[in-house]
C-alpha cells in the first residue's frame, strides 16, 4: 500500500492547492473595488421558486437595484441586462422572472434586456456579451452574481470577451458552504486539461514507485 502515498499525496495536495487558489480568487473578488460608468448591469439567473426568484437570485437583483441607483446618482444610465432561460422544475425562464421583478421595483421597462436562452454561466456571459456587443460596441459592463459566484463569473466573462467587472451581492458564505464548495468544484471542471495533468503527473509518480 505504501506505493500509493506519493501520488495519494500529489493528487492531494494539488486538490488543496486549488481550492486554496479559489478561495483566494473568490476573496479577491469580494474586495475588488467596482468602478462605476457601465452601460450594462448583467444580473446572472439562478433558481426560481415556480417563477418567482429564489434566496440567490433575490440577492443578486437587490443588489442590481442598489447598483443602478448608484451609478444614476453618478451621472450614468445603463440597462439593465437580465440573463437566464428556463429550468426543469421552473414555470418560466429565469430573465422573465428577473425582468418583472425589477420593473415591480420601479426600474423602467425600457431599459430592461433580456436574454432567455442561457442554461449556465458559460452560456449566461456568452449570450450576453453577444448581445451587448450589438446594441452598443465598445461597451463595458458589470456583473453582479452570488459571493461563491464572482470567479467563476469572472472567468466565464473573459473567456466571452466581455470587458466585465464582477460585482458581489452577498457574502461569500451566504448561501452556505456546501454552495461554496459546489462552487470551487465547477471552477475547477471548467479546466479540465490542467486537471488531466495533475492526474498524470500523479500516474507517472505511481508507475516509479513500483
Amino acid at each position: 500500500m505504501h506505493v500509493l502515498l506519493l501520488p495519494a499525496a500529489l493528487l492531494t495536495g494539488y486538490v488543496l492547492l486549488r481550492l486554496l487558489g479559489f478561495l483566494g480568487s473568490a476573496l479577491r473578488g469580494q474586495r475588488r473595488p467596482v468602478p462605476e460608468g457601465a452601460d450594462y448591469l448583467v444580473v446572472l439567473g439562478a433558481a426560481l421558486v415556480g417563477c418567482e426568484p429564489g434566496p440567490a437570485l433575490t440577492a443578486r437583483l437587490d443588489a442590481a437595484l442598489t447598483r443602478l441607483a448608484a451609478e444614476e446618482a453618478a451621472g450614468y444610465a445603463p440597462l439593465v441586462l437580465v440573463t437566464g432561460g428556463k429550468g426543469r422544475h421552473e414555470d418560466c425562464t429565469e430573465a422573465a422572472a428577473m425582468a418583472r421583478y425589477l420593473i415591480a421595483r420601479g426600474v423602467p421597462p425600457e431599459r430592461v434586456r433580456r436574454e432567455e436562452r442561457a442554461v449556465n454561466t458559460v452560456e449566461n456571459l456568452r449570450f450576453a456579451a453577444d448581445l451587448m456587443a450589438a446594441e452598443r460596441p465598445g461597451y463595458r459592463c458589470t456583473v453582479i452574481t452570488s459571493g461563491f459566484h464572482t470567479a467563476r463569473s469572472a472567468l466565464a466573462a473573459r473567456r466571452a470577451g466581455a470587458p466585465a467587472h464582477v460585482l458581489a451581492a452577498d457574502p461569500l458564505l451566504a448561501h452556505g458552504p456546501y454552495a461554496l464548495l459546489r462552487e470551487a468544484v465547477g471552477t475547477a471542471l471548467t479546466r479540465p486539461r490542467v486537471h488531466m495533468a495533475a492526474v498524470l503527473l500523479a500516474a507517472g509518480a505511481l508507475l516509479l514507485t513500483l
